[in-house]
């Protein structure tokens, strides 16, 4: 894992030099080249973050502080308001540091002194001219400019950095070399990593979280402390902190609590990932007046290496591999929820899998396939509002929720919990359009029967148990059959009693899935009745539900089961869905 993310930080070019981090500074200090304060030069938003020095951690103490780049506060030694309305500057110490380190650095570069200078002495103006920037805040980062030339951008200074940086540790002890966990080369193991941002929505802490530590008495084997436990280079981690940072810029938003990252060991331009995210035939939210013109051309690619995956066309690499992790931050630390790996050949195969698991064929609309967010959101437990679906799916589904990707990734099966879930949606949703007036004809939720058939393909991968895309009128399965003879009876009681919305069959749905001996055979007189109506009334129709009854019941047999077990459930859902999805083909079948 550490060395497939040091190998991208190099690859990328996101390696820096130990002692340095990229910062986004807002604001810079100008100077002229005689040290005269000029005002404050604004920086653009989407300017590239500049690369500067960086103490680590030392800097979050009372008496050291950044050089360069730092915090408006730490700067200008700005007050804070005590509880009795007087004001208190607490930051002499860390602002005394940043100027005495430019004096230092003055030797190397006289703009670093002439800085030193203005500062010292044009304080209290500098301080008010900060103080009227609109929107201006005490934590943003801010520089020096000098004759119009940041800094930061200075090369002179950089030797005397690397010495300087080197002397700030006092309590630093001396340790031999060993060998690096990332690189595998002799190094002086850091005593601390610094912390990776990016994790403040998934329980990250707003300063960084730490990848690497071990501050544990339980963690100190053989008498090593901290860092020394694993040893890592300053060099080595840097890059691995530079490739957290950047792939976690690059994630989508979290779901179930966790941030996903991914990468590849060689460049591609079809990152087949990208399908997750989105529905194929389903449509989203928004209208496509709404999308601007790169959303749509984005769109279109990834529509196009769909169709290349359908048609398992797209280019083959037998090198490539993939890597994956889901991270959330816990006491300031990273947590790694998940980490998976594997060819790229081999995800391009897995996931056509998965596609082909979900795929039903509707006559009207043909394939449609749902995101995984949507997956997602027919695992939780059924509500009409739809508001706050990331907050629940966090909430019910964190320690499901990869569990799914891993499944998605590797073509294993899915866990059973999914199968539940999804019948409980189901049922549930089943149960709401008793009482709704407005839907003529119920079908169960489509996107739950997707997933259901996922599950039961996965899990019984014989050709014998698999479920096909369309209604099979010959499945070998009696749950299966079941399900097709209470949608053929829900079916027969519309064309009796006309619209009457989810009618009296679709209230036994729930206990004819859990005990069909109990309820089939009420509903069987129940149908009768029915049946007699049509009879008097469409004699076609009776001689054609009368002819599919015979011959679903001549498949099921003389008995039913007292009970069905999941596997039977998922099959009673899907014969359900498929037989009363059929009926409204749009086709004039009364012939």
């Amino acid at each position: 894992m550490l060395e497939a993310l040091y190998k991208y930080a190099t690859d990328h070019e996101l390696a820096v030099k130990p002692g340095f981090k990229h910062k986004n500074v807002k604001y810079y200090i100008s100077f002229s080249a005689d040290g005269k304060f000029l005002g404050f030069d604004i920086v653009e938003e989407g300017t590239p973050q500049p690369l500067c020095p960086d103490i680590g951690t030392l800097a979050n103490g009372k008496t050291k502080s950044n050089i360069i780049v730092e915090k408006a506060e730490v700067i200008f030694n700005l007050p804070e308001k005590k509880k009795d309305g007087t004001f208190e500057y607490k930051r002499e110490q860390k602002q005394s540091f940043y100027i005495e380190a430019l004096k230092e650095a003055d030797k190397y570069d006289k703009k670093f002194g002439i800085a030193a200078t203005g500062l010292e002495e044009q304080i209290e103006d500098i301080r008010e001219a900060f103080e009227k920037i609109p929107k201006a805040k005490t934590s943003d980062f801010v520089s020096v400019k000098v004759d119009g030339i940041p800094l930061e951008s200075s090369t002179g200074y950089l030797e005397w950095w690397d010495n300087f940086r080197r002397t700030l540790d006092t309590k630093k002890k001396p340790v031999s070399e060993s060998r690096c966990f990332i690189t595998g080369g002799l190094t002086e193991p850091v005593k601390t990593v610094s912390p990776v941002q990016g994790l403040s929505r998934v329980g990250g802490h707003t300063k960084g979280d730490s990848f690497i530590c071990f501050d544990k008495d339980a963690y100190r084997s053989y008498g090593f402390e901290q860092a020394a436990n694993a040893a890592v280079s300053e060099e080595a981690v840097t890059a691995v902190n530079a490739a957290l940072s950047e792939l976690m810029k690059q994630a989508p938003l979290p779901v179930a609590g966790a941030k996903s990252i991914h990468w590849f060991s060689e460049k591609t331009e079809n990152d087949v990932t990208e399908f997750l995210d989105y529905d194929f035939g389903l449509g989203g939210d928004d209208s496509e007046s709404d999308k601007n013109e790169e959303a749509k051309e984005d769109e279109i690619r990834v529509w196009k290496m769909f169709g290349a995956l359908e048609s398992n066309t797209l280019p083959t690499m037998p090198q490539n591999r993939y890597y994956m992790m889901s991270l959330s931050g816990v006491n300031g630390r990273v947590m790694v929820r998940s980490y998976d790996e594997g060819t790229y050949d081999e995800l391009c195969s897995n996931l056509r899998l998965w596609y082909n698991d979900l795929a039903i064929n509707e006559p009207k609309h043909g394939y449609r396939y749902p995101k995984l967010f949507g997956v997602y959101s027919r695992l939780l437990k059924y509500s009409s509002d739809k508001k706050k679906l990331s907050e629940k799916i966090d909430k019910e589904l964190s320690g499901i929720a990869s569990r799914i990707v891993y499944s998605i990734y590797h073509g294993t099966p899915l866990p059973d919990s999914v199968a539940a879930k999804a019948l409980a949606y189901i049922r549930s949703d089943m149960y709401r359009s008793t009482d709704d007036d407005q839907r003529k004809v119920y079908i169960p939720d489509k996107t739950a029967c997707q997933i259901i058939k996922a599950w039961h393909n996965r899990k019984y991968r014989n050709k014998e148990d698999q479920i096909m895309d369309h209604l099979n009128e010959n499945s070998p399965s009696k749950a299966y059959q079941v399900g097709r003879l209470m949608a053929v009876y829900a079916m027969i009681q519309n064309k009796a009693l006309g619209d009457v919305g989810a009618g009296v069959v679709e209230r036994y749905y729930t206990s004819a899935c859990n005990s069909p001996a109990l309820v089939m055979g009420k509903l069987a007189t129940m149908s009768q009745y029915h049946l007699s109506k049509l009879k008097s009334d469409n004699q076609g129709y009776y001689v054609f539900y009368s002819k599919m009854l015979e011959e679903i019941m001549l498949k099921i047999g003389t008995s039913l089961p007292k009970t069905f077990d999941l596997k039977q459930q998922s099959e009673f859902a899907l014969g359900y869905y498929f037989q009363r999805s059929q009926a409204y083909t749009g086709k004039k079948t009364e012939e």
